[in-house]
């Protein structure tokens, strides 16, 4: 079942406040759109409330939404490291988050790719249905073209009738003349001929009326054949507007099946990011938090995880096996072990400062501190093959000292030594072994540049 990921409004030009009702990770996987482009002009008025700097306009289309971030995972685990349930909690969210808004872009993309599959069988129809119009339109127009062609045909004949009727009447009138010159004949004839000349006329006056009634049926099929060319003319426009409606709903499957890629190429990266916190997961371990040496476990199982947060005294205990050398435990540093069942011994994994910033001396004016297992403050100075070392150590606590020693400015001369002028500031003086002769006694020269005394037992 697709889960909320966006919220839809509409603009009115005056509200600026549009709560939404998804859950989110960070603020900055919340976006706004307006009219499908994107804006930042906004702030968060609360945690589920955002505040536009200017009121949407009147139908302007809203939308806010939520789209996870999914280079990065929100935390990231190393051999060893340690792991909290804040921290898978959080990669679970994200892999969930981001497998939800994949599912809903593809169930979109899916509804897009069904509407431009109708829109595009119904231009397809309305295609094939023009097409049709077209084509009666066009049979149409032939049997108008051919009832023209008919009418005029009779129309020609009815022209061809009246002037033979006209030819008759001429010759029965001149019938008429020959008749009335025969004189025993006239009557009959003149009566024939009258009879005659009268059909001739009705003749006449019916090819008349047929050409009048050719004409009109001509005119009325010239009208039928224009309405049926602009029917056809019409009917082509429809078919090619039905065309282009179908190539642009076939452009619109195409780049909806596109989307529908893209949301499912998203889908599998989010189910592999998923898959690697789950991996992540499985290869972690948890560690059992103990205080000190003395908390270590007893009996433990094979492959139990300790940390211990005062590390004082570990590299003395047994069984104990890995403790790097020279490693010295202290309250400041914490150890963690795993125990092997088969060597029947706790096994060294590392360690790591408490504070790192009290543990680690600082580049300015660093503080070596003492403890009551070392005494106090030292500075190690070892060999190249760190077998041996020097120590540098400052007076215990019962001294109370607080003092500066500040070196001299250069290495001095031969037979030297470092004095002192009492306030901690070190000069070379000369030093090395005096001769002492009979001259000196002598003369009454002084052996050294301060009062010093000398007796017998200087001379023992």
């Amino acid at each position: 079942m697709a889960s909320t990921t966006e919220n839809l409004y509409t603009g009115d030009g005056s509200t600026v406040l549009f709560n939404f009702t998804f859950p989110y990770i960070d603020e900055t996987d919340v976006y706004v759109s307006l009219d499908g482009t994107a804006t930042t002009a906004y702030s968060y008025a609360n945690a589920t409330t955002l505040q536009f700097t200017t009121a949407p306009s009147s139908g302007v289309a809203i939308r806010i939404f939520r789209s996870t971030n999914s280079a990065d995972t929100k935390a990231a685990f190393f051999a060893g490291s340690a792991i909290r349930s804040k921290d898978l909690n959080d990669n679970f969210v994200q892999s969930l988050y981001i497998s939800q808004e994949s599912e809903n872009v593809a169930s979109a993309a899916e509804t897009a790719a069904q509407l431009a599959t109708t829109v595009s069988n119904t231009a397809n129809t309305n295609s094939t249905a023009a097409a049709a119009s077209a084509a009666t339109a066009t049979t149409q127009a032939t049997a108008a073209a051919a009832s023209a062609s008919t009418a005029s045909a009779q129309a020609t004949q009815a022209s061809t009738d009246a002037a033979a009727a006209q030819t008759s009447a001429t010759a029965a009138a001149a019938s008429s003349v020959t008749a009335a010159s025969e004189a025993s004949q006239a009557s009959t004839d003149s009566a024939t001929a009258i009879t005659t000349a009268q059909g001739a006329v009705t003749t006449a006056n019916s090819a008349a009326t047929d050409a009048a009634s050719a004409i009109s049926t001509a005119n009325a099929a010239t009208s039928a054949a224009n309405a049926a060319a602009t029917t056809a003319n019409s009917a082509t426009t429809t078919a090619n507007g039905a065309v282009t409606t179908a190539n642009s709903a076939n452009t619109a499957a195409t780049s909806a099946t596109s989307t529908a890629n893209t949301a499912s190429t998203n889908a599998t990266t989010a189910l592999n990011t998923a898959n690697a916190a789950s991996a992540a997961v499985s290869s972690a371990v948890l560690f059992t938090l103990i205080a000190n040496v003395a908390a270590i476990p007893g009996s433990p199982s094979n492959n139990d995880y300790v940390e211990m947060g005062n590390s004082t005294g570990v590299e003395s205990f047994s069984p104990l096996s890995g403790v790097p050398s020279g490693f010295v435990g202290a309250s400041g540093l914490t150890v963690r072990l795993r125990y092997d069942s088969s060597a029947s011994s706790w096994v060294w994994m590392s360690y790591f400062a408490n504070d790192s910033e009290d543990r680690y001396l600082t580049k300015n004016i660093p503080v070596v501190t003492g403890d009551a297992t070392n005494g106090s403050g030292q500075i190690t100075l070892n060999c190249e093959n760190n077998s041996h070392g020097v120590k540098i150590k400052g007076p215990p606590h019962s001294a109370a000292a607080t003092y500066t020693l500040t070196l001299p400015n250069d290495t001095g001369t031969a037979n030297q030594v470092l004095t002192t002028n009492g306030v901690g500031v070190l000069n070379w003086s000369n030093g090395g072994s005096p001769t002492i002769d009979a001259g000196n006694f002598n003369t009454g020269g002084s052996l050294v540049s301060t009062s010093q005394t000398f007796d017998g037992g200087s001379f023992d």
